[in-house]
């Protein structure tokens, strides 16, 4: 199902219009109104390829905090074309639409915007692809991942409890993005579960530069899926000793330096923990897995 070198990787989408899009992200809303589901997901090389219901037909799809918008696998794209950034600093052209119905177990996320757009490269890897939940459906709810046991819980009451450690987000932006320190320097970064990656740097930036000047780097070549299908990528992959979020202390952590539009922390830098997505607070919490 999965070929060897393939990567499974989607990027975030920034739209491309000339008018205001908040009052697009937003619509729609989540029922019932006191909602809790708790579901299973399954993994495609490290990414959350969750069980869902599309307008209540059962498909599979990529959960990634990533992409700003859902996007729903069509042969052909539907509604209105916008222009779609990947991280590979990629275009193409999606359409759009409302989704009438999205659910997750019992909970039903009705009347939301979405792309949409034939996946090709990414559809071949996922079996019964349905697209990629974004954050126009992630930022409505909480959301408690447990990687290690492929557990999802959705709710709108909190989740977490004082065993979580806090990643401080910028509150100035509703997308995911935290401070890493590297070396005494800080560095914005977007915390990225749709990317498979551990710790991904644009090349040519400061920060890579630094990096190659530190460390030892290998090259290294592979497949990686973003906005316009699969491409051959050449990179960079090393390891350094000591990264900071906040408080927290990661140690010896993989790096992968590549073309992409910004540094991105992907799920496999949390795939020891237990990841709470609190959009009630617009913070994200972890905790070790027992």
């Amino acid at each position: 199902m999965y070929t060897k070198k393939s990567c499974l990787f989607f990027a975030i989408l920034i739209f491309c219009v000339n008018c205001s899009t908040n009052n697009i992200f937003t619509q729609g809303k989540v029922q019932p109104k006191n909602f809790y589901a708790k579901s299973t997901f399954f993994t495609g090389k490290a990414a959350i390829i969750n069980p869902s219901e599309l307008n209540w037909i059962s498909k599979n799809f990529l959960f990634d905090t990533g992409a700003a918008v859902t996007n729903i696998q069509r042969d052909s794209t539907l509604g209105e074309v916008v222009t779609v950034l990947g991280a590979s600093n990629r275009t193409v052209e999606s359409g759009t639409e409302t989704i009438k119905s999205f659910k997750i177990d019992d909970v039903e996320f009705v009347n939301t915007f979405a792309t949409n757009g034939n996946a090709i490269g990414l559809k071949e890897q996922i079996p019964n692809f349905g697209g990629v939940i974004g954050r126009t459906i992630i930022d409505k709810a909480n959301w408690l991942i447990n990687y290690p046991d492929k557990t999802l819980e959705i709710s709108m009451k909190d989740l977490s409890n004082s065993s979580y450690m806090d990643i401080p987000l910028d509150q100035s932006s509703t997308t995911p993005y935290t401070d890493v320190d590297i070396n005494d320097k800080k560095y914005r970064a977007i915390i990225d579960l749709g990317s498979t990656s551990v710790f991904n740097v644009p090349q040519n930036t400061e920060l890579a530069k630094e990096l190659l000047d530190k460390y030892p780097f290998e090259t290294n070549t592979r497949d990686r899926y973003t906005v316009g299908g699969n491409q051959e990528i050449t990179e960079l992959i090393g390891t350094i000793p000591l990264l900071m979020i906040g408080d927290i202390v990661f140690e010896n952590i993989r790096v992968n330096i590549n073309e992409s539009s910004q540094i991105r922390l992907g799920i496999a830098f949390f795939k020891n923990y237990l990841i709470y997505i609190d959009n009630t607070n617009h913070r994200y919490r972890i905790k070790l897995a027992q």
